[in-house]
């Protein structure tokens, strides 16, 4: 049976996987190392997922469309349904089709090309030459409070490591709220909310300092899915292998415990899941402008993170693009001892309402759906 034979076998047992679950992020990091760059004498792998995607249920060409549409704005696409169908789009658009089993990932090169460009910007100064003798092994391992069930990969790279990296709020935070175990030394890097990229560069940094300690087996512990919007595109790979243990961004998983409370799933069809700040992404607020416009209009739902200081303006305006009714959802610092969800019109007075709630909170998602009876 082909992967579109299942696929099509899986939608009409109602078996299709959650958008909001853990099979999109499963499957990215099977596919994690098919597409690379080479960035001072190292390999570096270009996660379909790394700096967001839009997610589609491919059954009806006004699902193609979509898809086309965000390749053409150099975004990367995981479609289950029809793969027949979208690998032949892949084909017509340049794009790279990579994957197998329910969720399949549409590359375009613009996503490549821009990515690319996020890592050099990213990453450290290394000496040049080859990643080998290899001295190092970092597992990044996903940590979330109340979601899904800890992974047996990681607790087994927990128990192993000889120290265990994270950030110190997520040691204040969502470390005492997962049940997780940690006997390893802990190391904690500042969580820097005004510039995560000074956080990234910290990590890459306790990492070095224990490598020339000779601590050769880390743990990162990672809030949601390492390899998405992370601080895996900072971490250098001068001797050092790194491994992914899959997990669910915390803030989609937040969206779809959110989504359960609605008449309708607002996930059924597809989903956006980007930064609201473009520019840390290598995007320009335009750019956003254009995504969100065009995911709204065809019916998508859009799950915006890193909204502490993201662009709600921008956001507001592609939902007046669209003229139809829409409602924001501001989900903040869930799973944390002081989670809270604000659910508001999506006009001018549900706009100040969120502005006012999230500068309240450490760590704001904005979820935009269509309005629901």
């Amino acid at each position: 049976m082909t992967a579109t034979d299942r696929a099509s076998v899986a939608e009409r047992a109602g078996t299709r996987p959650s958008l909001t679950g853990p099979a999109v992020f499963d499957a990215a990091a099977a596919v994690r190392d098919a597409i690379t760059v080479e960035i001072r004498g190292c390999r570096y792998p270009v996660s379909p997922v790394a700096t967001g995607f839009l997610a589609v249920h491919v059954r009806a060409p006004a699902d193609l469309a979509v898809v086309a549409r965000a390749l053409a704005l150099g975004r990367a696409v995981a479609v289950t349904g029809d793969h027949a169908a979208a690998a032949d789009l892949a084909a017509a658009t340049g794009s790279r089709f990579t994957g197998h089993g329910p969720v399949c990932f549409l590359v375009p090169e613009a996503f490549v090309r821009r990515h690319a460009a996020v890592l050099r910007r990213r990453l450290p100064q290394t000496p040049a030459g080859p990643p080998h003798p290899i001295a190092q092994r970092v597992s990044a391992v996903p940590i979330s409070a109340g979601l899904l069930p800890v992974r047996p990969a990681t607790r087994s790279a927990l128990a192993r490591a000889r120290a265990v990296v994270m950030t110190d709020w997520t040691a204040g935070n969502t470390l005492p709220l997962s049940g997780l175990r940690i006997d390893a030394p802990r190391v904690t890097v500042p969580y820097d909310i005004d510039d995560y990229d000074a956080t990234i560069a910290g990590f890459n940094r306790a990492l070095d300092r224990l490598r020339d300690a000779g601590v050769t087996e880390v743990a990162l512990l990672v809030e949601g899915n390492p390899d998405t919007l992370d601080v895996l595109d900072g971490i250098a790979l001068h001797r050092r292998t790194v491994e992914v243990v899959p997990g669910v961004p915390v803030a989609l998983a937040a969206a779809g415990e959110y989504a359960r409370s609605l008449p309708a799933d607002p996930f059924r069809t597809g989903l956006a899941y980007l930064s609201g700040l473009p520019h840390r992404h290598g995007q320009t607020r335009a750019e956003l402008h254009e995504e969100l416009a065009a995911y709204l209009s065809a019916g998508v739902t859009c799950v915006l993170v890193e909204m502490t200081f993201g662009d709600l303006q921008t956001a507001m305006h592609a939902i007046d693009r669209t003229g139809e009714a829409r409602r924001l959802a501001l989900l903040t610092d869930l799973w944390s001892p002081a989670p809270s969800i604000l659910v508001v019109d999506a006009d001018l007075a549900g706009a100040a309402s969120v502005r006012r709630a999230r500068a309240r909170g450490t760590l704001n998602t904005v979820l935009i759906h269509a309005a629901q009876g």
